[in-house]
């Protein structure tokens, strides 16, 4: 097998795709026999940039991208059609219900061998209606480079990173302004680096989560599924604080001793997050569930599991909690 690493970076890639894209397709295009190929848009100024990337898109037998729903960025399409008869492959990160007929049925055009799928509620959906195709589940991965512990006193004493809901925001808000806590969450119009990002998390001592379909459930046609947040504060060393998604990806994967789990409406957040903060056991869950997270859920994990399956056909495994 010789892989081509299909990579939107030069395309305006969306704001979160620092902390998705290039920590997987990095070290997957650094693999024996692969290649990194990023297209340039579409356009008459980038015609000597498309001729040197079609030179090289040649030596590829197998392409893997990543997309967020459907189907990628056009450059990337257009690069993997021009490519001919060919292995494809892909990482769906977004198969919300409202998706899924257009996501399955673009992946049978494309004969995706195999069409990886983030959400398990996804996959399950997308393989019960188009039996005929090959869909497997593959949960996100975390950077481990910048998800990581970076101060052991923790001043910070909540992080909410990313969309919130706001009935728990408040709760929390008004908890942590009381006593007279931290608490730290995106304010409007603000885009941290993901290496800000990544120390806000490795120095707090809380991280906030919720599945999407809570704050948006006209998104996520009902699906709850285990996304990266969980992960992100868990591999910064975090004790996780909020809900666990419906899905039954969590249970499945990590401790739920490493997470507090409270109402949505924050309604038991004071009494909960009070007890917790006094027990002394509440950071063994924390330390086993990175550990898991680190060792087992990492993009380089991830890469390699990739990898394995395009080129000998290894199923991925992943680690019991």
């Amino acid at each position: 097998m010789f892989l081509g690493v299909l990579s939107n970076e030069k395309l305006n890639p969306w704001v979160n795709w620092t902390t998705l894209g290039p920590p997987l397709l990095g070290p997957l295009a650094q693999k024996d026999r692969a290649i990194l190929l990023a297209p340039p848009p579409l356009s008459l100024r980038n015609v000597d940039e498309w001729w040197r990337i079609l030179k090289k898109v040649r030596q590829a037998d197998t392409l893997f991208w990543m997309q967020g729903s459907s189907r990628p960025e056009p450059p990337l399409h257009a690069l993997s059609i021009l490519r001919g008869r060919v292995r494809r492959a892909a990482f769906v990160v977004d198969a919300w219900r409202p998706a899924i007929a257009k996501i399955g049925m673009l992946a049978t055009i494309q004969h995706l061998d195999p069409c990886f799928v983030a959400f398990r509620e996804g996959y399950e959906e997308l393989s019960r209606r188009y039996p005929r195709s090959r869909f497997e589940w593959l949960p996100f991965g975390v950077d481990t480079n910048v998800f990581d512990s970076y101060d052991e006193k923790r001043p910070i004493f909540a992080f909410w990173m990313g969309r919130r809901y706001e009935p728990l925001h408040q709760a929390l808000l008004q908890y942590c302004t009381e006593r007279g806590l931290d608490y730290r969450y995106r304010q409007p119009g603000i885009f941290p680096t993901p290496l800000e990002l990544g120390r806000m998390a490795g120095s707090s001592r809380y991280f906030i989560v919720t599945p999407p379909d809570l704050d948006n459930p006209a998104r996520t046609g009902g699906f709850s599924p285990l996304v990266m947040r969980y992960l992100e504060g868990l591999a910064a060393g975090c004790r996780l604080l909020g809900v666990l998604p419906k899905s039954g990806e969590y249970e499945s994967l990590l401790p739920l001793d490493a997470i507090l789990q409270v109402a949505p409406d924050g309604s038991d957040l004071a009494v909960k997050l009070d007890a917790d903060r006094g027990n002394p056991d509440a950071h063994l869950g924390v330390e086993r569930g990175r550990t898991i997270v680190r060792t087992c859920h990492s993009w380089d994990v991830r890469a390699q599991q990739i990898f394995d399956r395009l080129s000998v056909g290894k199923s991925p495994a992943f680690c019991a909690p």
